[in-house]
């Protein structure tokens, strides 16, 4: 579209008249410039190893604030839900990392390249399978539609694209890459990615043969476990209202005819060993996570911070302008609303406040075909 509308009005200036030419002729150069630079940053593409080496990046990053919970028959559990929507995502073969962060607090990210965080406080309110699948599922779908690696390229396109062959694991390039869209996961995506991934995400789940409203339901628990916090103009920022959320949903739910499915919540609850209480109390997690659950008045102290600390940075590498790759953080957005994948979370953050070491090692979870087919078979899934 960009290169379409330079091209016309490049005709169009060639057209005018001798004089018009001349007055119009740094207008006619900046087009072409502008042209050059929309070239150069389409030409930038992320090879699928580039991906999985930057999402690991980006997934260390989150582990370390957040630690994971050493828990291989949970980490096992998920995985085998994980692996079943994994199937029906549109990209089974990228290599699936499911990974339970030791907080309190109701969070999921995900990362580029099939890392999918969930803490064990969201693990704690999600009250059945399907509901679990759901959770999952939007995950993958900001996966599997590349919503960070958009993002990169198209605030930082021309830098990466300058010097792709310096964008090598462990260069200075990828670093600041992988930290910067570390902080832009962390500060969650924006209103046209979360309900894409809402949509792609209930389509996945009731391709699998759960029941697709199992991502609803999560939501309405959302407002449960913090009352009001569907409402209130602090929470969920930068993202659609919950109740546009559902509703959209149960548009897609009703106009797809994906009413039936599983629940499998018996499964669900003798797989899990969370408590609920934990993940039902407390306030707001540290600054700039802003998760499954949403954010608070007291982001605007951290945000200043962020904003002098951007400051500092002006003279270095230019990827600071990803802080904001979504194009969230107005006043307006601010009273909008977000659910699974991308709000600040509710509860106490585990370990951060007491300075403890964290484990932040992945608990590794081989299935085989066999045991992944006959846990679908159980629970009469596809």
């Amino acid at each position: 579209m960009i290169r379409l509308t330079l091209a016309i009005l490049a005709l169009l200036v060639s057209a005018l008249p001798a004089d018009a030419q001349f007055n119009l002729n740094k207008l006619k150069k900046a087009a072409d410039t502008a042209l050059d630079v929309a070239e150069t940053v389409d030409d930038f593409t992320f090879s699928e190893a580039e991906e999985v080496e930057l999402g690991l990046a980006i997934s260390n990053r989150i582990r370390a604030r957040y630690g994971v919970a050493q828990d291989p028959e949970v980490t096992r559990y998920m995985s085998l839900v994980g692996a079943t929507v994994a199937q029906k995502s549109g990209r089974p073969s990228i290599p699936w990392q499911w990974i339970i962060l030791d907080s309190d607090v109701v969070n999921a990210f995900a990362a580029p390249g099939g890392y999918i965080h969930v803490t064990r406080g969201a693990l704690a309110v999600i009250g059945s399978e399907a509901e679990l699948a759901g959770v999952l599922a939007h995950e993958a779908a900001h996966v599997t539609r590349k919503h960070t690696l958009k993002a990169l390229q198209k605030s930082t396109g021309m830098e990466l694209a300058q010097n792709q062959a310096s964008f090598t694991m462990g260069s200075a390039l990828f670093e600041a890459v992988a930290d910067q869209a570390a902080k832009a996961v962390l500060a969650g995506f924006g209103q046209a990615e979360e309900l894409e991934a809402d949509k792609v995400g209930v389509e996945i789940a009731a391709r699998v043969g759960y029941r697709a409203a199992g991502l609803t339901n999560f939501l309405g628990t959302l407002n449960t476990i913090s009352p009001g916090a569907a409402s209130s103009s602090a929470l969920f920022r930068s993202h659609p209202e919950t109740d546009e959320r559902v509703k959209k949903l149960d548009k897609t739910i009703k106009k797809n005819h994906l009413d039936d499915g599983v629940w499998l919540a018996e499964r669900y609850a003798s797989s899990m060993t969370y408590d609920a209480a934990q993940a039902s109390t407390g306030g707001p997690s540290v600054a700039g996570g802003r998760g499954v659950a949403g954010s608070t008045d007291s982001e605007a102290t951290s945000e200043e911070e962020a904003a002098e600390d951007e400051k500092g940075d002006q003279g270095k590498f230019s990827l600071a302008k990803l802080a904001d790759p979504f194009a969230m953080g107005s006043e307006e957005e601010s009273a909008e609303v977000t659910g699974a994948g991308a709000g600040r979370a509710v509860g106490e953050e585990a370990g951060e406040e007491e300075g403890g070491v964290k484990n932040t090692e992945i608990v590794e979870i081989r299935l085989t075909p066999g045991e992944l087919a006959a846990f679908q078979k159980e629970g009469g899934l596809n």
